[in-house]
């Protein structure tokens, strides 16, 4: 586990929440790694309730599981069959929000374009971090196109299992992930829906495809 800054005491739970999620999510914690209690409280510098707290609510976001008995919980793994799953769940919501398109609110086709410009900008200052972040950005505002908050916070839990699952895989190239997005933002405003559905079908079949050759199941 990474060496961590120790806590200011505003909330403590909250901090801790984010600080194991950051390192979950860009892979310092992999999948598998155990989460020990007394080795949380030492690098946090926070108590063992409070840690009980902090892995709880990690639990039930999905992104640490039980081991067994008398064993601590440690980082989600994400089978093939899941991750299968995962894939066909995300094609699904976006293709949803793609054919929505036309009856979505001009706010959440706003939300689409600008998720676009920002995941060009961050490619463009080389900043990885921002890239993985805003390319989420991009699918996720696609399902807002539905209207609906429920859909998109499945939809986020999805990406979530999604890179804990993409560990181990080599990245996608980010100036070919922009001109896909744009091309299927174009086909959307140019009322070629299922053409866009179908576009996002073959990306979505590339990334799973790209994340199972790595998979260590």
């Amino acid at each position: 586990m990474q060496p961590a800054t120790k806590l200011e005491r505003t909330s403590l739970v909250d901090q801790a929440v984010e600080q194991l999620r950051s390192q979950i999510i860009a892979g310092s914690l992999t999948p598998g790694t155990p989460l020990p209690e007394g080795q949380i409280s030492d690098s946090l510098g926070i108590a063992r309730p409070t840690v009980r707290e902090v892995l709880l609510r990690l639990q039930n976001d999905g992104l640490v599981q039980k081991q067994g008995r008398g064993l601590p919980l440690a980082v989600t793994r994400i089978s093939r069959e899941d991750l299968i799953d995962i894939f066909t769940a995300r094609f699904h919501l976006e293709a949803a929000g793609a054919r929505s398109f036309d009856t979505a609110t001009e706010d959440a086709r706003e939300a689409v374009d600008r998720s676009l410009e920002e995941l060009e900008a961050a490619v463009a200052s080389s900043d990885r971090l921002a890239q993985v972040r805003l390319d989420s950005q991009c699918h996720t505002a696609v399902v807002g196109l539905t209207g609906s908050r429920r859909l998109v916070a499945a939809h986020t839990q999805l990406l979530v299992e999604a890179r804990l699952a993409a560990v181990t895989s080599r990245g996608a190239d980010r100036v070919v992930a922009v001109a896909n997005h744009r091309e299927f933002v174009d086909m959307l405003r140019a009322g070629q829906t299922e053409a866009a559905c179908k576009q996002l079908e073959r990306r979505m079949n590339v990334a799973r495809e790209r994340v199972l050759q790595n998979h260590p199941g």
